[in-house]
């Protein structure tokens, strides 16, 4: 079934947001949210696709996938959101803690779509190379991590252009490093979401192991 024109336009203007588009920013409190919760909805589909490439391997880790890449996602974001807003306001800033939200959603859209563009050459390499395979899928969550870190950085310092933006970067730096804390646990608690073992499935206590 084809996305309406309704869907259809709002993708683009999700599109358009998330690049940084000039005067692509909504206009109005209620368009703002609209397209926060359709960002974050399709940044969750777009994850589920990495999600099937990633235990392409395996049919039953596969479709376990499709639910546990969102879910890590959305739980971690949750988990970090409540920080980032008390760091605003402790802090502060010329930012709207509606607006912070929205830049958070599409930076995770932007995260998203870089695992799904991904996703194909990830499951390509697990089925072709057995020294390839992790690296790559390991190498596509980084980058996606790196460019919503970005984006979600680019996408506030453009809301307060012309206004001090220390406060608004601080809960930008809070969000991001509670993301990323929470995700490590959330994806233990998930494992197995690769088919090869890796350090990342113990959580903390793994990766920081002596």
């Amino acid at each position: 079934m084809l996305p309406s024109p309704r869907m259809q336009t709002n993708l683009s203007e999700l599109m358009s947001v998330t690049c940084g588009a000039p005067d692509a920013a909504p206009d109005s409190r209620a368009h703002q949210l609209m397209l926060t919760i359709t960002a974050l909805f399709a940044g969750l589909v777009l994850s589920s696709l990495w999600g099937l490439a990633a235990g392409s391997t395996s049919a039953a880790m596969s479709l376990a996938n499709a639910y546990k890449v969102p879910m890590v996602i959305l739980l971690s974001a949750v988990t970090a959101l409540p920080a980032g807003l008390v760091a605003l306001r402790l802090s502060n800033a010329a930012l709207p803690a509606h607006q912070l939200v929205a830049a958070f959603a599409t930076s995770i859209f932007g995260g998203a779509l870089v695992l799904a563009v991904l996703a194909p050459l990830v499951a390509i390499y697990y089925h072709t190379s057995t020294k390839a395979g992790l690296p790559l899928a390991l190498g596509s969550v980084f980058v996606s991590l790196a460019t919503a870190s970005l984006l979600f950085g680019r996408a506030v310092a453009r809301r307060v252009a012309g206004r001090p933006k220390r406060g608004s970067l601080f809960a930008v730096a809070v969000l991001v490093v509670l993301f990323l804390t929470a995700l490590l646990q959330y994806v233990a608690l998930a494992s197995p979401i690769i088919s090869r073992e890796t350090p990342f499935d113990g959580g903390f206590d793994r990766v920081f192991s002596r």
